[in-house]
């Protein structure tokens, strides 16, 4: 869809780098920023056919520099400056400019900022941060280590000057900072920001009705994981949480039940055999947004955390069995069990077998 001048002269640009980014991102301009210029970034190029062209006026390709930097000498300091252009190709025009990312210390990302004030000064310029799911459960601070290297970033503006790195203190996310006026987070996350910046936003869900919730229930999601090849289970454990989950299953009336490999899981270790394969050519994330399930069931894999940010409160997401898992230390069981517990993932134990 091409630029339209006649539309608001709020342009609003989006840095994406994940699957989940791309979703929040489609989200926000649906229901908070229809009326503006909206224009998307993609910094990894296997995203490309996770942006739906009916929701942007622009969807560009962007080069991490760091990752793709331009041939020879400053190759990423090149790339960087070559990318702040095309940015500020879509602002022209433009009275009030918003920057949306999921942190501003990514130099991928930070330059654009005064680059972008500079640039056009009589614009009103703001950032507002996108879900970047479990990593806004709790604030990340920069530490010294990551306030001192943003001084080795500004010394790239010997080189090139036009590299002006926006320094900034608190969380790395920048959700301390006076630039950042809003703070979109996935429905229902706990969080530890400025409540006067937070905004929710509405379920991914995009099937409504009753007649579809009631279809819904009655499905499950089992997801795998290499627990015996990786030495995390014995057999005998796995077997035991085989069994829990097919327990569980039928305790909640479902009547379809999906098994989810993990690449790595080439057994289908805790699959039987009256699951249904799902082989996916998407992400998890895009998949539960369009097909949700009224239970999705594991034991510690992160595509639990998916689903829960994804579902509705409605839809179960259980971690079955964590208790029989070997970790290294009590630590880390100790942040898993944490954050299912945080994010209300419901944690069922099993019997030691």
């Amino acid at each position: 869809m091409a630029g339209d001048n006649t539309k608001n002269h709020t342009v609003n640009l989006f840095m994406v780098y994940s699957p989940l980014h791309c979703l929040c991102a489609e989200q926000i301009v649906q229901h908070f920023e229809s009326g503006a210029r909206n224009a998307i970034f993609y910094l990894k190029p296997e995203f490309r056919d996770l942006v739906n062209e009916s929701h942007w006026d622009s969807v560009t390709y962007l080069p991490w520099p760091r990752f793709e930097p331009e041939p020879g000498y400053f190759g990423r300091i090149r790339r960087t400056r070559h990318n702040l252009d095309i940015v500020a190709g879509f602002c022209r025009g433009a009275r009030q400019i918003v920057l949306h990312t999921t942190v501003i210390d990514t130099e991928a990302i930070n330059y654009n900022i005064n680059f972008l004030r500079e640039t056009f000064p009589e614009a009103d310029f703001r950032i507002r941060l996108i879900p970047d799911g479990t990593m806004n459960v709790e604030q990340q601070p920069l530490g010294l280590f990551r306030e001192l290297l943003q001084y080795s970033r500004l010394a790239r503006r010997i080189v090139c000057p036009e590299l002006h790195y926006y320094r900034f203190k608190g969380d790395r996310t920048g959700s301390d900072d006076r630039l950042v006026d809003r703070i979109y987070l996935l429905p229902r996350f706990p969080h530890q920001y400025n409540p006067a910046k937070v905004v929710y936003l509405p379920s991914f869900l995009q099937t409504s009705d009753g007649s579809d919730k009631e279809r819904v229930m009655k499905r499950a999601l089992v997801i795998g994981q290499p627990l015996i090849a990786y030495k995390r289970m014995t057999r005998e454990s796995v077997a035991a949480i085989t069994g829990k989950i097919s327990e569980y299953l039928h305790a909640c009336g479902i009547e379809e039940v999906y098994y989810k490999s993990h690449p790595r899981d080439a057994t289908r270790e805790y699959a039987q055999d009256e699951y249904s394969e799902l082989v996916l050519d998407k992400p998890l994330e895009h998949h539960l947004a369009e097909c949700p399930y009224g239970v999705v069931i594991g034991v510690c894999s992160t595509g639990l955390l998916t689903a829960r940010m994804i579902l509705p409160d409605w839809c179960k997401v259980v971690s079955c069995g964590i208790n029989l898992m070997k970790f290294p230390n009590n630590k880390e069981r100790s942040s898993y069990t944490d954050i299912f517990r945080k994010l209300d993932v419901e944690i069922v134990n099993c019997d030691t077998p």
